[in-house]
This record gives C-alpha cells, sequence and structure tokens, in this order.
C-alpha cells in the first residue's frame, strides 16, 4: 500500500522573507549524475520520508556547531537559515511524538498512546508552519529525533575535529554545499516521480527554499575559496 502524506503549508516564506531565490545557474550546481541516491529515493514516500529526515538532521546538528564555532558573519545567517529551514520540512515530516529509527522505520513514543493506531504509517496529519525564527542561542531539538548514519556521523565529526574557526568553515560550508546539492537532487527527483501526490506537492512547495540554500552554501563555497 502506497504511503502518503498530508497537503503541508510549510509557511517557509516567513524564514525566507526578503531573500531572493537563484535567477542564475548556480555556480556549483553538482551535476545529478554526481549525487547518489538510495534506491526508491525519489519514488517511494517511504524512502524520500527517510532520507529527507537524515539530510535534516545532519544539516541541523551541522548548523548547530556553526553557530558556536565559525565568526564569519556569513557562515553565521547560513547557519542561522538552514536550521529554520530544515526544521520546518521536519516537522512537517515527522509526526508529533515520533522518531525516525536507524532503518528508516517511524517509531511512536509509547506515551503517545491513540498515535499508532489512528496513524500507522507516519503520515503527516496536520499543516505546520515557521512561525518564529531561530535566536542564536535557542536550544534546537530536532535532530536527535532522527537516528544519524555513520556517514553522517562522520561528518559532525570531522567538523568537531576542526582546529580553528577558518578551518570549520571552509569543511562546514564545503560539506553544506555537497549536502544540499543532494538534498535538492532528492527533492527534484520525488517531485516528479513520487508515488503520492500530496508527497509531490510538498516536495514542489518546498523545492524553491532547499534550492535557494544550495544557492547560498555555494556562493560562500567559492567565496572561502573551497
Amino acid at each position: 500500500m502506497k504511503q502518503a502524506l498530508a497537503p503541508v503549508a510549510l509557511g517557509l516564506s516567513v524564514v525566507l522573507a526578503g531573500s531572493a531565490l537563484a535567477q542564475e545557474p548556480l555556480p556549483v550546481r553538482i551535476a545529478p549524475s554526481e549525487v547518489t541516491l538510495p534506491v526508491g529515493a525519489t519514488t517511494n514516500t517511504g524512502t524520500f520520508r527517510a532520507e529527507a529526515l537524515r539530510s535534516d538532521a545532519a544539516s541541523i546538528e551541522a548548523s548547530r556547531l556553526a553557530l558556536q564555532r565559525s565568526r564569519n558573519r556569513d557562515v553565521r545567517d547560513y547557519a542561522r537559515r538552514v536550521i529554520e529551514t530544515r526544521k520546518a520540512t521536519t516537522e512537517a515530516l515527522l509526526p508529533p511524538d515520533t522518531s525516525l529509527t536507524a532503518s528508516g522505520l517511524i517509531a511512536y513514543d509509547a506515551r503517545s498512546s491513540e498515535a499508532a493506531p489512528n496513524n500507522p504509517s507516519g503520515i503527516v496529519l496536520a499543516p505546520v508552519a515557521v512561525t518564529t525564527p531561530i535566536v542564536e542561542g535557542a536550544p534546537v531539538e530536532l535532530g536527535p529525533r532522527v537516528a544519524l548514519g555513520p556517514k553522517a556521523q562522520a561528518r559532525i565529526d570531522q567538523l568537531r575535529a576542526a582546529p580553528d574557526a577558518g578551518s570549520f568553515d571552509q569543511a562546514y560550508v564545503a560539506q553544506q554545499a555537497r549536502a544540499d546539492a543532494r538534498a535538492l537532487a532528492l527533492y527534484e527527483g520525488y517531485s516528479r516521480s513520487g508515488d503520492s501526490i500530496e508527497g509531490r506537492r510538498f516536495a514542489n512547495e518546498a523545492l524553491p527554499y532547499i534550492a535557494a540554500e544550495h544557492d547560498r552554501s555555494s556562493h560562500i563555497d567559492l567565496s572561502l575559496g573551497s
């Protein structure tokens, strides 16, 4: 049985208000042939959801570190935007009182007694919207709801090992430029081929903001000479 995603009004325009979307080719646009996605990620809703949530979790955690380590204004502004955008997509894809296991399954909190019977497939139940921007220093606790794989954990470990702020910035932005390109390929592919009409609608709605995120990380990557 095909999984479904309920229509989602992300309200991401609140997050990215005043930010122009890319009107020209992206400077470090990684070709689709260079992006490897799991089988079914652009067609199967469950696989797409798991990959999108893992991407969100890794980017949120990396960006939290950026707010702690970076002294570059552009990098810090970008990191805040990543957290805001990826928080919104996570909340849209991951129902309340649930988490994503390492195997990609939606697990319900044992305290949420009514959740599993009413929503066994991890369907998004209601629209969500970003109403409050990230304030520097405020806790962001979405990452732990999603199990990070070994590659994502290695990415975080590399950032933690950066010896100074400059080295951190180069590693973080280079990582994010590639991660954003991968997320862009994921959303683009699913928006065309996903097995859920509602899911494709969600991907199309989120896609411009994922593209804007990649545009920004690519520009910063170039400016840092990565």
